[in-house]
């Protein structure tokens, strides 16, 4: 690629494309001209739309899992469990700002998981990420007695990421994320240990 198309900007654009409209809306026609390249520069570059959406999904889970390991460092000031509250909170704030636009991850695997491998596959390594990203601190809220340490630490973070998924879901067609604030209001009242 030369200057003018920079990799990097131009799989943002792709990602921006994919999670706002899906991949079956986002056309070969709609990527070049957002991105400025022609189909050549386009094919030469990616090989196809499918293989773009693959590059744009593995660009997201390492951003996506780098700013969460951020996000839920250990911060002797704030319990875990609090902590993964207000991680899920903050997202949820961010959905009204992005349109509903939700989560690439849960987009592509909600459109694309069932009929496509290749995207099913990606997508099922994104989540586990996402998943090995959140554990750590379910352990330390383990640890710290909020969560019942009897339960399985990774199974305990895919239970709160696969509600959350559903959550985006629900806030997306509703255009509302207030009912995705009771729902993980209700899931975190549940899993604290009394």
């Amino acid at each position: 690629m030369n200057i003018k198309h920079d990799k990097e900007k131009v799989i943002q654009i792709g990602l921006n494309l994919f999670c706002s409209k899906g991949y079956g809306n986002v056309g070969l026609d709609e990527i070049c001209t957002e991105t400025g390249m022609t189909k050549g520069a386009f094919y030469n570059a990616f090989e196809s739309k499918e293989n773009f959406l693959l590059i744009t999904l593995g660009s997201f889970d390492k951003s996506n899992t780098e700013r969460i390991t951020k996000v839920l460092t250990p911060n002797h000031k704030v319990k875990a469990i609090d902590q993964l509250q207000d991680f899920y909170n903050v997202m949820l704030k961010m959905q009204p700002k992005m349109n509903y636009m939700g989560c690439m991850v849960n987009n592509m695997m909600s459109e694309l998981g069932a009929i496509n491998e290749k995207v099913a596959d990606a997508t099922c390594k994104g989540f586990e990420k996402i998943i090995g990203a959140v554990e750590p601190c379910v352990k330390r809220a383990q640890k710290e007695g909020d969560i019942n340490p009897d339960y399985d630490s990774k199974e305990m973070a895919a239970l709160l990421h696969a509600t959350f998924y559903g959550v985006l879901t629900r806030s997306k067609s509703l255009g509302s994320n207030k009912k995705g604030f009771k729902t993980m209001e209700l899931l975190f009242n549940n899993l604290k240990q009394k």
